[in-house]
């Protein structure tokens, strides 16, 4: 028992120290960010950061991997939340420019200094490029998503122009929802049926564009 409540401590302990690095990180950049700020941050010796994670690729990887965790949980939620493949599209674009937003400019490109970091959003990358396939032949089905598209090379365009736009620093210009109006609806308008289209009109009146 005793064993159990020490390990639950110690995660409880983890998780903490992981949330607080991705704070600084996302806010300040991986590469302006020491151990030595994160123990200062927390309040912890450095020896004991360090016996938690071996280093700072260690705990780079540790908030990359949990941060993927919250999306995940998150495009779970909006599975359940609707049927509709248009919506799903939306509110998960919506969410992922609202986190790109918040980032340091330089972020994306720090985090991808890491060996380990590459290798595991390497993989993460293709899971979502299969995840928003599925959500495009599941809006095929559903009649609102052309079905002479290529799906692969849609799916790939479309990260392409969020990841761009977060990763190129020039969130500063517009805000999150000039960018879905301006950029996002017209790519998939481009891919929509006419009841596709129809529906984007109506999440746009739902939005208030």
């Amino acid at each position: 028992m005793d064993t159990e409540l020490h390990e639950q401590r110690n995660e409880r302990r983890r998780i903490k120290v992981i949330d607080c690095a991705t704070q600084l990180f996302q806010s300040k950049g991986v590469r302006e960010v020491t151990m030595d700020d994160i123990a200062g941050a927390l309040r912890i010796s450095k020896r004991t950061l360090y016996q938690m994670f071996r280093g700072k690729e260690e705990l780079v990887l540790a908030c990359v991997k949990a941060g993927i965790e919250a999306d995940q949980r998150r495009r779970l939620e909006i599975e359940t939340d609707t049927t509709d493949a248009l919506e799903r599209l939306f509110r998960n674009i919506e969410c992922k420019l609202i986190d790109l937003r918040n980032l340091h400019p330089d972020y994306a490109k720090d985090i991808r200094r890491y060996a380990s970091v590459r290798t595991f959003l390497a993989v993460c990358h293709e899971d979502l490029i299969d995840k928003f396939r599925k959500i495009l032949q599941l809006g095929c089905a559903q009649g609102t998503i052309r079905p002479d598209i290529h799906f692969e090379q849609t799916t790939y365009g479309l990260l392409y122009l969020v990841d761009g736009v977060g990763e190129s620093g020039q969130f500063a210009d517009f805000s999150v929802l000039d960018f879905i109006f301006n950029v996002l609806l017209v790519y998939v308008r481009g891919c929509a049926t006419d009841k596709g289209r129809a529906s984007i009109d109506e999440f746009i009146k739902k939005h208030h564009f």
